[in-house]
């Protein structure tokens, strides 16, 4: 069995939320593998740099969801922390790693968002801009 560790963002511009679609077809938050040495908040604005061309910066710490995915016929453990970011500057433009990246009104995005823990997170996340 194999652990990964990730890191995402959970990123807002103007009552809006910015998505990626993964290769498989599933609207879901940018987020990437750890690397080493580096702090989780910091692959967060990395990823979703890379994923999307946006930057943004770490605001508040969301949760973290766990889950199991198998990949070539191996079991992986699967961590990743989310994180509520700011928008500072750029305009969604996807990666090679995702086939799409969009920022969706927050009504829009819920019923887009497939994955349970996705959905946890992104309500956590609602809950933080709230005041």
């Amino acid at each position: 069995m194999r652990r990964e560790f990730s890191a995402g963002g959970v990123l807002f511009k103007d009552g809006e939320v910015l998505l990626i679609k993964n290769p498989s077809g599933v609207w879901t938050f940018p987020k990437g593998n750890i690397e080493k040495g580096e702090k989780p908040e910091d692959t967060a604005v990395r990823e979703v740099l890379e994923e999307t061309s946006v930057k943004g910066e770490v605001v508040d710490y969301v949760g973290e969801i766990r889950y199991w995915y198998q990949l070539k016929g191996e079991k992986i453990f699967k961590k990743v922390k989310y994180y509520l970011m700011r928008y500072l500057g750029g305009e969604p433009k996807p990666s090679w790693e995702v086939e799409d990246a969009r920022f969706f009104p927050v009504e829009e995005a819920k019923k887009l968002l497939k994955y349970k823990g996705d959905r946890e997170i992104f309500r956590k996340a609602l809950e933080k801009l709230s005041p």
